[in-house]
């Protein structure tokens, strides 16, 4: 194509032009990933960097060009689609086996060829800058779009366009001005290291501005926002809408059989919990695990007892553990009713304080099973509604032995054997999952250690979102699908992945939801008291679910905490270190969406790290610039000193006092009893052909410090040429 920058298929910018679209085109390729099928995604990239190629390899005839073209792009359908197994070929290839591999290209061609077109479209309209900034403007502005209203997150992707796009606008740039100035270019081209450091210069100054730029609010409602605002206060919210967003809370669950999708926190407080202790606040356990979720086995409704207004008898949590009775008062401040009554591990005893809902034949039970207690509403409402307002739980919180639970082992811990069902796994439980468990615990000795390694691995190695990218989400199996998948979740993969994992491994372990600590307000003059000492304030985001493992009957249930950011509060003896510190654990992390933080951990370090890149650079050309105008610095100094301008017959003094220092370092020395005269002519015969500069300066010199004749600025300037000359030949030829 001829236009008015000339021929530029085989020019080095439409070379430049290929690698800046194909940056912007591995952009969207790397959004869709996620997306698209793993073959569409490697066809569509092969395409693209197979037509590359052939632009760039392939200088001869057009129509034999795009015949290669087409051949190459064929068989790299073929290929791909044959290794990810879409295209078998039954028989041989004609005519049989061209019939099925043509039927199995859809759909996947309507992906390769469209991209493979624009991309063809791309590098040909590379000749106008107003194509090249719609194009760069047009995938800068879609990528913001999807970051903004979507869950994904693209700030990657729009940083690289934006690299892309000034290294195609800075190409454009010096290819117009090589055919526009020719001979200008020619003389561009002997310095290639300044015109780039120049380029790399304007980068780091754009990329330094843009990150640098403080995050500020919108001042103005944005379009889509604003119209969704205008038809709720125009219509009302339906009641889709309204049951999506219920659904969407945090919050206590009644049904546990399907985890995983994300939600929205809600910070309606649940209930405040006066207590000398900090606790999780207990609500059920759950042992079956469907692969998806949990449910209750039917052998946790036998023998329940009362615990209303009367302790629990042989509520022994385990032969070497010791109890503390801890009393909780439990304030309700919603309407709305739960299926247990909350309190600390493990619940001996339960008052209602509200005379009223006394006389209403209140019915709870405690189901030795799971340790919990049952809410089974009020007897003389037919249909049992209603929750205690107010009641008064006694606790019996275990000591744990921590040095004796640590070393014991698994035979001595399990010796008298234990229920099977906190074992359960199906048979198709994902052997990967085993393995990992396997692989994490090789180094525990015994069982606490075990579960210890296990919990820290889930802690460190996993994210902390409520808002999981499903779309990663390729196994079935709820904590297989996070662990190799998703890696980001929230409570309920954490907790599950830790009790699965146990199990998998031979150690009885159990689900338990309820709600963590929450957090104290500070009470006292003026809040000036060094620690919180209000009542415990549970809200719908502290909803949380945790492992329990039991350790024989020894030692009993023991809980485990592997959701990052959360630690549950553990007693134990003598001052002993616990496997997580001993404090209480806010609401989910830092009150804020967990999206959002994940979005800015990563923006933040993405934009660190372009930041000591490009800071840098700049160091080294800041000093490079240094070195590099090291005379004029020099001089700038001497003027600062004296308090003016210097004459030229000082600058040539003093230029050549610093160039007998550059002599010296080439092996070019003046002894202590010499003239300058006398030592140039000892040199001369060194360098003979370096004599007539040699005389030229000396002559300046002379000039400059005994004759009364003025130097003038031409020969100073001339003498500055002379030295530079001077400088290079022996930098070249005489080093000693």
């Amino acid at each position: 194509m001829i236009n008015r920058l000339g021929r530029v298929q085989y020019s080095w910018y439409f070379i430049f032009c290929i690698i800046w679209v194909m940056i912007m085109a591995v952009q969207w390729i790397n959004f869709v990933k996620p997306i698209w099928y793993d073959e569409t995604s490697v066809l569509v990239l092969d395409v693209l960097i197979a037509a590359g190629a052939a632009e760039i390899v392939l200088p001869f005839n057009r129509w034999l060009k795009w015949t290669v073209k087409v051949i190459v792009i064929a068989i790299i359908h073929y290929s791909v689609l044959s290794s990810y197994h879409v295209f078998f070929a039954d028989g041989p290839l004609l005519p049989n086996g061209f019939i099925q591999f043509m039927k199995s290209l859809d759909p996947y061609i309507w992906f390769s060829l469209p991209a493979w077109g624009l991309f063809e479209l791309a590098i040909r309209l590379a000749v106008y800058r107003g194509f090249i900034l719609l194009f760069t403007g047009m995938n800068i502005v879609t990528f913001a779009i999807l970051d903004s209203f979507t869950i994904y997150y693209l700030w990657t992707q729009v940083a690289w366009t934006v690299f892309a796009g000034l290294g195609w606008l800075v190409s454009f740039h010096f290819r117009r001005y090589q055919i526009k100035y020719p001979q200008g270019w020619g003389h561009l081209r002997l310095y290639p290291f300044r015109v780039f450091v120049n380029i790399v210069v304007v980068f780091c100054c754009v990329l330094l501005l843009g990150i640098s730029m403080p995050e500020v609010s919108p001042l103005l409602t944005d379009p889509y926002s604003a119209w969704q605002n205008m038809k709720e206060n125009k219509y009302g919210k339906s009641e889709e809408a309204d049951k999506k967003q219920e659904q969407s809370a945090s919050g206590y669950s009644r049904d546990d059989s399907n985890l995983g999708s994300g939600f929205n926190f809600d910070y309606s407080t649940v209930m405040t919990i006066t207590s000398p202790k900090a606790a999780y606040w207990r609500g059920e356990t759950k042992d079956v695990y469907t692969g998806t979720g949990w449910s209750r086995n039917d052998d946790q409704a036998n023998d329940p007892v009362d615990v209303l207004d009367q302790s629990v008898q042989n509520n022994k949590l385990g032969k070497n553990v010791k109890t503390e009775q801890v009393e909780q008062m439990i304030v309700m401040n919603s309407k709305r009713s739960y299926p247990v009554l909350f309190g600390a591990y493990s619940i001996s005893k339960i008052t209602l304080m509200n005379d009223e809902e006394k006389a209403k034949d209140p019915l709870a039970k405690w189901y030795p099973a799971d340790r919990s207690v049952k809410w089974d509403g009020f007897g003389n409402n037919p249909k049992k509604a209603g929750y205690p307002s107010i009641y008064k739980v006694v606790s019996e919180m275990p000591v744990i032995p921590l040095e004796e639970l640590r070393s014991a082992t698994y035979d001595k811990l399990y010796r008298n054997g234990f229920e099977s069902k906190y074992l359960q796994l199906d048979s198709d439980f994902p052997d990967s999952v085993t393995q990992l468990a396997e692989k994490v615990t090789a180094k525990g000795k015994t069982p606490y250690d075990k579960m210890v390694l296990l919990q820290d691995y889930l802690k460190n190695t996993y994210t902390y979102t409520n808002t999981p990218d499903l779309s990663r989400k390729v196994h079935k199996d709820l904590v297989e699908s996070f662990l190799f998948d998703i890696k980001e979740g929230y409570c309920d993969y954490f907790s599950t992945s830790m009790v699965t994992m146990a199990r998998s491994i031979g150690i009885p372990a159990r689900w338990v939801k309820g709600f963590s600590t929450g957090h104290q307000e500070y009470l006292g003059p003026e809040n000036l008291t060094s620690e919180p000492t209000g009542p415990y304030i549970v809200t719908n985001a502290d909803a949380h679910s945790w492992a329990e493992v039991y350790f024989g009957e020894d030692y009993g249930w023991v809980t485990f905490e592997a959701t990052p950011g959360f630690d549950a509060p553990m007693n134990v003896t003598d001052d002993e270190a616990v496997n997580t510190p001993a404090k209480p654990a806010s609401a989910e992390p830092e009150d804020v969406d967990s999206e959002d933080v994940s979005k800015h951990e990563t923006k933040g370090t993405l934009a660190r790290l372009i930041l000591f890149v490009a800071a840098g650079i700049l160091l080294i050309l800041g000093g490079y610039l240094l070195w590099r105008y090291r005379s004029a610095l020099h001089f700038v100094y001497l003027r600062v000193r004296k308090g003016r301008e210097l004459t030229s017959g000082e600058k040539v003094v003093v230029e050549t006092g610093r160039w007998l220092s550059f002599m010296r370092r080439r092996g070019f020395t003046r002894e202590d009893h010499e003239t300058l005269r006398e030592a140039v002519n000892r040199w001369k015969n060194d360098a003979p052909d370096m004599a007539p500069p040699f005389d030229e300066l000396l002559l300046q010199f002379e000039k400059a410090k005994y004759s009364p004749h003025a130097v003038s600025e031409q020969d100073w300037r001339a003498l500055r040429v002379t030295l530079q000359n001077i400088s290079r030949t022996l930098k070249k030829s005489y080093s000693r």
